[in-house]
């Protein structure tokens, strides 16, 4: 199979090559699929443990300043991504090198099966607590729930699109329902402006937990946005999707847990008798999210696939397939009760990447897709999360944002260094010549 026929073939999902022109998508299919990426509940969770932890004036700070910053990182992606037509892991490729881009794509992978894993394991604990005579044990709802999950993945693009446009107004209609409920049960919020937390979170902390809470799926829109038919669709589509499922399920998140001193959205629900809103919101709202992240882990295994003999001969599907599958023998073994470790480890790792990219993209402009592994790149990464670790321990400013500046940072200047090499060891073969 050539070049020309597997990347013009949509059961490949335009994985190994640009999405063409006419297979773009508009505005409002991009609006509706991306919406649903960040529109999950543990948006409202965070957004009520910086509520609780903060006074409402600096809890509103810190989410302006978090979703801003993943914003950003979510349009500048956004913006290469329209212009090459490129995912997420193949993008990496102009950075880090075919060998480099591989470690990044392992990583990408590994990442979306944990948090599928580790969702339909909550979910599935969620179904148990609001049904008491649900007969199916947690680990085996939680297989039944990914299964579910990978229908729409499968079937790519169009599968995302059919399932946020049933998903995202569901799942924010019943939200703001269980908000509307919870403010009439309250006095509409009574005592929520001059509320004075009695562990109160420090500016750093809050604010790096939404970073760090979506850095990963802010990481990976790019696999959406590669439809875009312009730079504005991109920024229009990054805007309403982040302000939607990010800024306004966390203040919301946050008016719920202030108002009935509960930080758990779901919890905070139940003890309002509004469990079965909550679960209803988490049915669509999670599946929205999970797909997505089964669709880039099978864009990332393929940017793999794409230096082997099996290339051309795996399609989207049976990838997709496979994730889920690894993510629900996870979930089935109780990932759950070992997860943080593992969060903590990739919100570490994942953050430097983008910024790489977008150092490559916009200042150094030397693609390095045709090399095997660009040193300045994998350096770049190792100290953008040796930074991060090095706050995180400190408890200094935000780690994912540190993370991520650095690993910018020091890509550029590696660049420079490097150019400036090459060109001096020109300069003296012309002079001996």
């Amino acid at each position: 199979m050539d070049d020309k026929t597997v990347q013009n073939d949509e059961v490949y999902e335009y994985a190994f090559e640009e999405v063409p022109q006419k297979k773009r998508k508009g505005l409002i299919s991009l609006i509706v699929v991306l919406t649903g990426y960040p529109l999950t509940l543990l948006n409202f969770v965070y957004g009520g443990q910086v509520g609780v932890g903060l006074s409402l004036s600096k809890a509103i700070l810190v989410l302006l300043v978090g979703n801003a910053f993943l914003l950003t990182v979510v349009i500048l992606t956004g913006i290469i991504a329209f212009k090459t037509g490129l995912s997420t892991a193949f993008l990496s490729k102009r950075a880090f090198g075919k060998s480099g881009s591989h470690i990044f794509s392992l990583l990408l992978a590994g990442s979306a099966v944990t948090f599928v894993a580790m969702n339909g394991d909550i979910f599935a604990r969620m179904i148990k607590s609001t049904f008491a005579s649900w007969p199916i044990p947690v680990s085996v709802t939680a297989v039944i729930v990914i299964l579910v999950w990978v229908i729409s993945a499968m079937n790519g693009y169009k599968g995302l699109f059919v399932i946020s446009s049933l998903g995202v107004p569901a799942a924010f209609f019943f939200c703001m329902y269980g908000v509307y409920a919870a403010g009439v049960s309250t006095n509409w919020f009574e005592g929520v402006t001059s509320y004075v937390p009695e562990n109160p979170m420090t500016f750093s902390a809050a604010t790096a937990a939404i970073v760090g809470s979506f850095i990963f799926g802010s990481t990976i829109t790019p696999d959406v946005l590669r439809y875009a038919k312009s730079k504005l669709h991109v920024v229009i589509t990054g805007f309403i999707a982040f302000f939607i499922g990010c800024f306004c399920l966390q203040l919301a998140g946050a008016f719920v847990a202030i108002s009935t001193g509960e930080g758990d959205f779901t919890i905070a629900m139940a003890s309002l008798g509004l469990g079965l809103v909550a679960f209803i919101a988490a049915i669509f709202a999670v599946w929205t999210t999970q797909d997505n992240n089964i669709y880039g882990a099978s864009l990332a295994i393929q940017n793999i696939i794409k230096d082997t003999t099996y290339y051309g001969k795996i399609k989207h599907s049976h990838i997709a397939s496979t994730v889920a599958i690894l993510a629900a023998i996870l979930a089935f073994g109780g990932i759950y009760t070992h997860v943080l470790p593992i969060i903590q480890f990739l919100s570490l790792l994942v953050p430097p990447v983008p910024a790489i990219i977008i150092a490559e993209e916009f200042f150094v402009k030397n693609s390095k897709s045709n090399i095997l592994a660009n040193k300045s790149a994998i350096l770049s990464w190792f100290f953008g999360g040796l930074a991060s670790y090095i706050c995180l321990k400190a408890n200094f400013f935000v780690p994912p944002i540190i993370g991520i500046l650095t690993a910018g940072i020091l890509y550029i200047l590696f660049e420079k260094i490097k150019n400036k090499k090459i060109i001096k060891g020109e300069s003296k073969d012309k002079a001996i010549g």
